[in-house]
């Protein structure tokens, strides 16, 4: 009879598995749209680049870039779009030719600057959602 416990016992617990290994994952969130911020430093200078992809069916406009930046820091230089600057805060706001991104498109934005003492920009964010970091 413990033997017949036993068994069932086993075929209760690989049951168990069996189901926990089939079950469907989650469904995932919609696609949104994300970015990617990259700074490379050369002190007391730096150069950003951010790269903002539009996963979503639908085309993205109205989208910003926001940051922070050291109030010593001097931006020399920007590509794809137009900085504006409050103390510490600053925003990209993108070219006519980036202000609407189809499905599946991308728009590469940025700039070039200086803080002494030196200080990179941080905190990038796409219509308030933080950007990925990556390396250089």
């Amino acid at each position: 009879m413990d033997r017949h416990r036993l068994a069932l016992g086993l075929a209760c617990v690989l049951a168990s598995v069996a189901a926990l290994v089939a079950a469907p994952a989650p469904a995932s969130a919609d696609p949104v749209p994300t970015c990617v911020a990259q700074v490379i430093p050369f002190a007391p200078g730096f150069q950003t680049f951010v790269t903002v992809n539009n996963a979503t069916a639908a085309p993205l406009t109205g989208w910003q870039i926001t940051f922070q930046l050291a109030g010593t820091a001097t931006i020399t230089s920007s590509f794809g779009g137009s900085i504006a600057r409050t103390g510490s805060s600053g925003t990209i706001t993108p070219a006519v030719y980036f202000a609407t991104l189809r499905p599946g498109g991308q728009a590469n934005v940025g700039f070039g600057g200086s803080a002494v003492p030196f200080t990179p920009p941080t905190g990038f964010a796409l219509n308030g959602l933080p950007c990925a970091a990556a390396g250089w």
